[in-house]
């Protein structure tokens, strides 16, 4: 009751008995005796608990801060009073710095005053001295785990704050985080997601892979199958999957393998000719990735038989020179085998019975694109560099 400390920054006073002292604790004479009296046990039990009552109750909604905390200093703060804090700060300078900066303020303090000034090296001395002491109670030099160290010898009071403010933005970024971590603890994750969720990423030497690779584009009219391929080639559902023409909308591009041969694997929006709008922009898109990939899997509907759209896409690419393997989807077993017969007359070599559902024939298939692949005048793409973040896009409709 007989002490008052405010947490207000623009009035940070101190008044014992009704008497301002804010002044006097900022003197030499204060400071040159503050180790061997926080040294005492019961005395310095005492500042610790007050020190995290006023912390604590910072917490209330009633408080100064409405309930949004304080900014705590002191030497043992970060290890001693308060170290389970969100955000744990070691700021520090050199220690001709820090000498600089107490000189300036001890003078700038005793010309308010009137007074003369005192003699630098003393000061110095006092420095160290203190230094020396407080080291014997706690140990602050150096930082404790989790403790961020920020040494400001060559930063403004401006940059000091930016830095301070950065820290404390990156540490209520990695709260929200974990929050958000924890919360999918119920679903199942496997280690891939765990590692993404722990941060456990590969470093950038690990990461950076930059082996080239060949790129296959898988090209067809709408809803031939050319997703069920994609997804049949990678062993697993990546590629989304509807019985509606124009799912795929865009072109997507996957790491794949196939006995022990790596290559880019590019799945594409169904090509059309002579269309307007958004399935204009699908084709094109399906264009694009013909002129990027390095071969082509040409993709068509055995149940359907030959059209004439099949027809104007090997026209196009003819015209792209690339190197094509030619797919009859939907020939689910040997009895089915007549229907690739038709396509022959494509011109487009042999047209190789495959069903993306089931996987009959997708071994031979990539077989012959690999082999296809070898043709290619070069290889275009890269595998995806290990560790990289996924992030997901997630919202309602529209």
């Amino acid at each position: 009751d007989h002490a008052e400390f405010s947490v207000d920054p623009k009035n940070p006073v101190v008044v014992i008995d009704s008497e301002d002292i804010s002044e006097e604790l900022r003197s030499s004479e204060v400071s040159s005796h503050v180790s061997t009296v926080s040294s005492i046990p019961a005395v310095r039990r005492m500042l610790i608990a007050a020190q995290r009552a006023y912390i604590a109750s910072e917490s209330s909604e009633d408080s100064f801060s409405g309930g949004e905390g304080i900014v705590a200093e002191g030497r043992d703060i970060t290890t001693v009073v308060a170290p389970n804090a969100q955000v744990r700060v070691l700021l520090t300078a050199r220690e001709e710095v820090r000498q600089a900066r107490r000189n300036k303020q001890d003078i700038e303090q005793e010309n308010l005053q009137n007074n003369e000034s005192k003699n630098n090296e003393s000061e110095e001395d006092d420095i160290r001295a203190r230094d020396a002491k407080d080291a014997k109670v706690t140990n602050f030099l150096k930082a404790a785990d989790g403790v961020t160290t920020l040494d400001n010898s060559d930063l403004t009071f401006e940059q000091t704050l930016d830095a301070l403010v950065e820290i404390v933005d990156d540490a209520i970024e990695q709260d929200e985080y974990d929050r958000y971590a924890a919360n999918l603890e119920g679903y199942d994750l496997d280690d891939e997601d765990r590692a993404l969720l722990s941060g456990d990423f590969a470093s950038d030497d690990e990461s950076k892979d930059t082996k080239a690779v060949g790129v296959i584009a898988v090209i067809g009219r709408p809803n031939v199958g050319k997703s069920t391929l994609v997804n049949r080639i990678l062993g697993h559902r990546v590629a989304v999957v509807e019985d509606t023409p124009g799912v795929t909308r865009d072109r997507v591009s996957y790491d794949a393998e196939w006995a022990g041969t790596n290559f880019k694997l590019v799945d594409t929006g169904g090509w059309e000719a002579d269309v307007e709008g958004i399935d204009s922009s699908i084709a094109q898109q399906a264009q694009v990735a013909v002129r990027l990939s390095d071969a082509v899997i040409f993709l068509v509907d055995g149940q359907v038989g030959l059209t004439a759209t099949d027809e104007r896409i090997v026209s196009m690419l003819r015209a792209a020179g690339k190197p094509i393997t030619l797919a009859v989807n939907k020939v689910d077993d040997a009895r089915s085998e007549y229907l690739t017969a038709e396509f022959w007359k494509l011109g487009m070599g042999e047209p190789y019975g495959i069903s993306a559902m089931h996987g009959r024939g997708v071994g031979d298939l990539l077989d012959a694109a690999l082999n296809s692949l070898k043709k290619a005048n070069k290889t275009s793409g890269f595998l995806t560099p290990e560790g990289l973040r996924r992030v997901a896009l997630v919202g309602r409709p529209n």
